[in-house]
């Protein structure tokens, strides 16, 4: 029982609306209908300013960690924590608050990582920066760095399990970066 307990939680812990709720507080605007209509950090950050996008930032991390927090404390099946760490991402991606609209997951990625596999970072965020220069677009490499997960949990664990949890993490973030990755293809995220 405390294994689907700590499942659910994870998949609300993920869907609360941080961006959202930040975004009607502070400056009275719904985050779906500004900037990009992403319902995560960095839009918020455009749109509402730094205090409300760091908050949200720091909360969507605060999130993803404490998911699995709980799952590893309620329950002793490594299973249970892994699906934590996916529903945790679905639900802030997917949010049942939201109709299903969300974020694109990376700072809730990141508490994930934070609670489950805090060596992983370095090596993400060193993928995500070098994207970034070769690219010269960020979201567009944050999103394609996701793709090192799988690979980096390879060289950690030796273990099919972690590889399994790392594609499947990647694809739910690849699949919210869908629209950086054509606007960039069609050459209008490029930066110089």
């Amino acid at each position: 029982m405390n294994d689907i307990f700590s499942m659910g939680i994870a998949y609300l812990l993920g869907s609360f609306p941080t961006a959202y709720l930040l975004g009607r507080l502070f400056k009275k605007i719904d985050i779906r209908e500004s900037g990009s209509g992403n319902v995560g950090g960095m839009n918020i950050l455009r749109s509402a300013g730094l205090i409300p996008g760091l908050l949200t930032i720091l909360l969507d991390i605060a999130k993803g960690a404490l998911a699995i927090v709980l799952a590893m404390n309620w329950s002793s099946e490594p299973l249970v924590v892994f699906m934590a760490g996916l529903l945790v991402l679905l639900g802030h991606n997917y949010s049942v608050f939201l109709r299903y609209r969300g974020g694109k997951g990376l700072a809730t990625g990141t508490g994930v990582f934070i609670a489950f596999s805090p060596q992983t970072i370095p090596f993400v965020l060193l993928a995500a920066v070098c994207l970034t220069i070769a690219l010269k677009d960020t979201n567009t490499a944050c999103g394609l760095a996701a793709l090192s997960i799988p690979v980096i949990l390879f060289f950690q664990y030796q273990e099919f399990v972690w590889v399994l949890f790392g594609l499947v993490f990647a694809v739910i973030i690849l699949a919210k970066h869908g629209p950086d990755f054509m606007a960039y293809r069609e050459g209008r995220r490029k930066i110089t």
